[in-house]
Parts: structure tokens; sequence; C-alpha cells
């Protein structure tokens, strides 16, 4: 059947739903920059922390999936197979993880963590128009890929030379937010951030959407995509909302769930697939299939995401060492309090 659009700008953001790969994308590299704004990151014990952040539920995940397609599918994957899985790269056979395709992104991420230090070092010692050469390098990568090819869809959504704009941007975002902290505190650039966030992303889905593989957009897409959310992300912060104790407890048990939320969570949706399809809560398809995503399958998913976040995630969190040295190369006392 033919690919939906949505006429209803929000639905279009769940139609669009992997929009959220860019939003993390930004968090990410607005995070680590925030964080070691006034220190160094050892780049050993960095890299040390990144692996115990994502690597022991990526591995679950990665077993898991080459288990049901050697079992279940008979496609007799093997040792070879699963050290390809290893390697921040993505594998040749990560489109057949049909419940783990999604792990794909913590390659990439991945490959920003091992950039990251040395991104923030030039940063710090030729100035931002460092970062900002880059993505104009990326999106002149992409250019060039697109008119030799006539498409560049899958380099700029799976790639590190589409989502890399969208860390540098986050970068970028991190030094404005230290620098002048407050600039975005007028309620009305919040609402017109997320104005923003809500027009870009309906205007992607008209124009195509994620389906749309030989649309010339996919050469600007991430870094729109990644602008509008860093403005979001800023204006958020900047405003300094103060939600009900209970709702803020609520949201932050959320957030330490969600990189299991995310891992686990198209293995819910099929679940939910094969038992009921798609429930009839609304006429409109694509208003149905969101109804079904905020009320049934985000609740399960992150009912599922609690084992693996107590049993894999957590006991390895605790391995975690501080990495942000001063320039004095003596310890940042701060770093203890801060490990992502």
């Amino acid at each position: 059947m033919p690919d939906l659009r949505a006429d209803n700008p929000l639905l279009s953001l769940i139609d669009e739903g992997h929009t959220g790969i860019g939003l993390f994308m930004v968090i990410s590299g607005f995070i680590f920059t925030v964080i070691a704004a006034d220190a160094t990151p050892r780049y050993w014990p960095f890299l040390r922390n990144r692996l115990l952040r994502i690597y022991p539920l990526y591995l679950f995940g990665a077993m898991l999936a080459l288990a049901i397609a050697t079992y279940n599918d008979h496609r007799n994957y093997g040792l070879l197979e699963f050290l390809g899985w290893l390697i921040p790269y993505r594998a040749s056979t990560v489109a057949d993880a049909r419940y783990f395709v999604q792990l794909w992104t913590i390659w990439v991420e991945f490959q920003f963590y091992l950039v990251f230090p040395f991104l923030l070092l030039f940063a710090r010692r030729f100035g931002l128009r460092y970062l900002i050469g880059w993505v104009a390098l990326l999106i002149a990568v992409r250019t060039s890929v697109f008119v030799l090819h006539d498409s560049v869809r899958f380099i700029a959504y799976e790639t590190i030379f589409g989502r890399m704009d969208q860390f540098l941007i986050g970068m970028l975002a991190g030094f404005a937010y230290r620098a002048r902290p407050g600039r975005f505190a007028h309620p009305a650039q919040l609402l017109a951030a997320a104005l923003a966030v809500i027009a870009a992303v309906h205007a992607f889905d008209r124009w195509g959407g994620h389906t749309a593989m030989q649309s010339a957009f996919w050469i600007a897409w991430p870094t729109l995509e990644a602008l509008v959310w860093a403005w979001l992300l800023v204006a958020w912060l900047d405003a300094r909302w103060r939600l009900p104790p209970a709702l803020e407890r609520g949201l932050a048990r959320i957030g330490a769930l969600s990189f299991s939320i995310y891992v686990m969570h198209n293995l819910v949706v099929a679940l939910l697939d094969r038992a009921f399809g798609v429930l009839p809560l609304a006429a409109d398809p694509i208003a149905a299939s969101a109804l079904q995503a905020v009320l049934v399958a985000v609740p399960l998913a992150t009912l599922a995401a609690v084992p693996t976040w107590l049993l894999i995630e957590r006991p390895f969190l605790a391995l975690r060492v501080p990495y942000l040295q001063r320039s004095s190369e003596q310890p940042n006392p701060a770093s203890r309090g801060e490990r992502p």
C-alpha cells in the first residue's frame, strides 16, 4: 500500500517519528559540550564510560537479534557475524534484524564518541568557525553524493556524514548556552521554537519524508532538523519551567529508562502488531496508529525496559569513572557528579 501522509502537522511528528534520532544526536553534542565546558576529557576514561553506558545493553539486543535470525529465520549466523556487530560500523545484516534494526544508530553515536574530544580541542583552539566549517563540509559531501548518484538518502539518514551535522550543531548550541545563558528565556522563544519543529517536520513529511529516496531535500534536512531541535532545546532550558515535583520525578525515571525503551521498543511493537494489528481507535489510520503508540505501545515499551535497566544497564553504569580534568591536569572535582 502507498505510504500515508499526515494532513495534521502534529501527526507528522508521529509519521516522521525518526526525527527523535536527530533530537538525540543534538542532545548528545550539547550535553558533552556543556559538561566539559571548563575541563578537558581524558580520552580513554571517556571511552570507557561510553562503552559501559551503551555496550552491555547493545550487546544484549545484538545477540538476541542474531539468535532469532539463526534459529527462527534460519539464516545460520555465527561468530564472524557477531564480531561484525561489535565494530562501530554498520553490520551487513542489520537490515534483517527485524526487532532491533534501530541499533544502527548506536554505531553512529559511538563514532561521535571517538571524535568528540578532538572536536572539543580544535573548537577551543580554532574557534567555533571550526565546527561551522565541518557542517559546511558535510553539506558539500552530501551534495556531491547526490549529484553523482541522484540519491543521498541513506548517506544522510544512516551514516555519520548526515548525523554528524546534528552532533556538531548540538555542540554549537552547548557553547552558545554556556556563553550567554538566558538568551532564549522569553516564552515567545519557546513557542516559536516548538512551532518551528512542527512546521519543519510537517514540511519534510509533505515533501516525501523518510521514504523519498531520490529527494534532494536530504542534502539539507539533517542540518535543518538539527537547527530547529537545537533551538527548542536551548529555549526549553532557558525557560526554566518548574514542573510539579511528582511529575519531575516520574519524567526522571522515564529518562533513566530511555535507552532501554529505545532498544526494546521495536520488539514490543512487533508483539502488538502480531496480537492486535492497528486498533480502530480513530477513523484516520495515522491518527489510529498515533493513539495506539501513545496509549499502548509507549507504556508497554516502558514496562519492558524496567528489567533490562535493572539487570543490564544499572550495574554497569555503577562502574563508570571520572573522566574530566582541568587544564592544570588535576582531576576536576565536579566530574565525579558528571557521569552522563
